[in-house]
């Protein structure tokens, strides 16, 4: 049996729109923890497979995307949610694309530094073999041994310019984590592995994609992803790299909350 951990962020509140949050790989709920959220809804965070306090030793194939969203579509209907709004980084963006596109009761999307997958095979099978390579390196080496490697990784340069306590948070959340986890994950929801969803951005779902000033790769993703659908808002946050809500928390909540306000029912 697969559990997925969930805490609220916020008192719920059944009349409140409620909003839930997505982490990114290595991460858990608990990077939304620290943010100032808004009375005015409900923040529910949960902890996606193979990470947190979410299942992790059950059989490779509950890692798939398309079981990961059906295990949380489950879980909050569970709850007695009936509509909601989905917030999701990096890893945790990719999931609540795929949520969100397929499940009506989701009324917008809000992507930080996601990706809708890659759009060609031959990307795919290039991004299969990477990701197979660092599942085996987890499986092989020392999870500190991974994370020394990981949090080096140019994509997150920018985080050494935050206060050492922070960057301890981070480390010691990466540290929490189980190797199969993080294998399974990249073995079986990894970039490669999802399916594509650039033919499918035409949705008449609100979106909005928010990217830092200084990740150049997935500015351009937003970028590309605003021409299949025009409808899509971008926010460009200053002073951010990857991981905007951790580097610009204050920017990261006003940005989303003022979306919410334009959109929220």
């Amino acid at each position: 049996m697969v559990n997925y951990f969930y805490q609220w962020f916020t008192p719920y509140q059944a009349h409140r729109p409620t909003i839930i949050c997505l982490h990114g790989f290595t991460g858990t709920s608990n990077t939304f923890r620290s943010l100032t959220f808004s009375a005015e809804y409900n923040y529910l965070g949960i902890d996606l497979i193979g990470h947190g306090n979410s299942s992790v030793f059950v059989h490779p194939d509950e890692y798939q995307m398309e079981q990961v969203v059906n295990k949380l579509q489950s879980l909050v209907q569970q709850l007695d949610i009936s509509t909601y709004y989905l917030v999701g980084y990096s890893m945790g963006g990719r999931v609540a694309l795929a949520w969100g596109l397929q499940d009506t009761n989701v009324q917008g999307i809000v992507l930080e530094s996601a990706s809708p997958g890659l759009a060609s095979q031959e990307e795919r099978n290039q991004r299969i073999a990477s990701d197979n390579k660092l599942a085996r390196r987890l499986l092989t080496e020392s999870l500190i041994e991974f994370v020394d490697f990981w949090q080096e990784l140019p994509l997150f340069a920018s985080q050494k310019q935050l206060p050492a306590s922070t960057q301890a948070t981070i480390r010691a959340e990466r540290m929490s984590q189980q190797a199969y986890g993080l294998a399974m994950s990249l073995y079986m929801m990894g970039t490669g592995q999802q399916p594509s969803y650039w033919q499918y951005l035409e949705t008449t779902t609100p979106m909005l994609l928010i990217t830092g000033e200084w990740d150049q790769k997935f500015q351009q993703i937003a970028y590309n992803m605003r021409k299949k659908n025009p409808s899509i808002q971008i926010q460009e946050v200053s002073g951010a790299g990857h991981c905007v809500h951790i580097e610009q928390p204050a920017a990261y909540c006003q940005i989303v909350e003022d979306w919410l306000k334009e959109n929220a029912k």
